[in-house]
């Protein structure tokens, strides 16, 4: 590490470092977002969800890998 002063300068930020924000409330299901990325959530087992997502691949609004994501959390 440099140094100045004989004190240790912190090392520059990345361009490309992704910050990380802990969330400390639950993850939040709505109309438009009815699936989260944590798996272990009960989101990923909603006939009523998952029925919506297969009518709209059925419409052709989703195809199926996006609808594969979107059930996953994965497609916001």
């Amino acid at each position: 590490m440099p140094t100045l002063d004989c004190r240790q300068l912190p090392a520059p930020v990345p361009v490309n470092f992704a910050y990380v924000i802990p969330m400390e409330d639950e993850l939040e299901h709505t109309d438009l977002y009815p699936f989260c990325p944590d798996q272990t959530c009960y989101c990923h087992e909603d006939d009523e969800a998952i029925a919506a997502v297969y009518q709209a691949v059925e419409d052709g609004l989703l195809t199926p890998d996006e609808a594969t994501d979107f059930v996953l959390g994965r497609l916001l």
